[in-house]
């Protein structure tokens, strides 16, 4: 039997609209929702006039759909390679030619090298024909070969994509290679549109890019935003309720896409140095005030599981980060300590990791 999900929602935004006392009381909501980059973008802004509220909104939206414009890997009916996105344009040129990126792609490619090489390779953005050999962005999974596996892995480096930042393009050295930014863009989206806001002179706002969440400012009333970390085995569940004011908090779950065959779980998170998926860990969290960051470091640390992960998440300055594994037990960097409130809800046990 082969079963195939996809998760939409990885936080649940504890309710904070309704009864909430505005410190300005001429402060009003406006809030809405789409469908972008797989996922359902949520985006609640205050502020004193409707026309700038919507006019924010229209511009946060937008930015969703400029970035995946430009990172999405695979082809619309009806469009050439020329007028596709960059990352199609980079992929269709693997082996052949230096491809001309926008400056937004080559932020992306850079900071994702570099924590590439940070991780020892535990994240790689050239993971894109194993993806393919798995299935997964596509309409059907496999489980492939090990001699398969081990053919695709010869793509796979994240050393070979050659950056040329002075002429803005990007290069990978050896035919059939093939980038995916899966892991990063819709991190890299919330951060640009949350810079949006900012400059449309938005003081407190929400996003959640299904799971990305991005809290600007504190909630109208100065209390930080509470954001609930969902049960990984129960979509309705939260463990956890973390109380953030402009930080990203960011998961990763092996119930987000995934398939079962045989009565085994594979999810899409996959460990670059196998071809094969990460085991261990049911769910990740990542907490920075990057959500570009946030949403690239969530990858590395469920591929290299609890005790190096954390000791991975310990290295870089402003990160905290908890960890759900298969065996239900939860840790979390010492550093969130004085933010991180556990519901006692579901048959996990709480261990804290020391952060210095």
């Amino acid at each position: 039997m082969k079963r195939w999900a996809i998760v939409i929602s990885l936080f649940i935004i504890i309710p904070a609209f309704s009864g909430c006392r505005l410190q300005n009381k001429q402060l009003k909501e406006f809030a809405d929702e789409k469908f972008l980059m797989d996922t359902f973008v949520q985006v609640t802004v205050y502020c004193e006039d409707e026309q700038r509220g919507r006019e924010a909104l229209d511009k946060a939206f937008a930015e969703f759909e400029r970035i995946n414009n430009l990172t999405d890997r695979f082809p619309k009916d009806g469009k050439t390679i020329a007028a596709s996105s960059d990352v199609i344009r980079i992929n269709e040129n693997a082996g052949i030619k230096p491809v001309q990126v926008s400056a937004d792609t080559l932020a992306i490619i850079q900071r994702s090298l570099y924590y590439a090489q940070l991780s020892g390779g535990s994240f790689d953005i050239t993971i894109g024909p194993i993806m393919d050999l798995w299935g997964f962005g596509k309409n059907e999974q496999r489980v492939p070969s090990d001699e398969q596996i081990k053919k695709t892995l010869s793509l796979v480096d994240y050393r070979k994509v050659i950056v040329d930042s002075e002429n803005g393009t990007i290069y990978l050295q050896n035919p059939g290679m093939s980038l995916d930014l899966g892991g990063v863009a819709k991190g890299y989206a919330t951060e640009k549109a949350a810079q949006i806001l900012r400059e449309s002179g938005i003081k407190h706002a929400l996003i959640n890019a299904g799971g990305n969440v991005y809290a600007l400012g504190a909630k109208p009333d100065g209390t930080p935003w509470r954001v609930g970390v969902r049960d990984p085995r129960n979509v309705n569940g939260i463990i956890a309720v973390l109380s953030v004011i402009d930080t990203s908090v960011v998961t990763s779950g092996d119930y987000e896409r995934y398939f079962e065959e045989g009565g085994v779980r594979y999810s899409h998170i996959i460990d670059p140095s196998t071809g094969k998926q990460a085991r261990g860990l049911m769910q990740t969290t990542v907490i920075a005030e990057s959500s570009t960051d946030a949403d690239i470091i969530n990858k590395p640390l469920f591929v290299l599981g609890r005790q190096r992960g954390t000791d991975f998440a310990k290295k870089l300055e402003g990160v905290g980060a908890i960890f759900v594994g298969e065996d239900k037990q939860v840790t979390f960097t010492g550093n969130l300590a004085d933010r991180l409130e556990f519901t006692g809800k579901g048959d996990y046990r709480i261990t804290e990791k020391e952060k210095k």
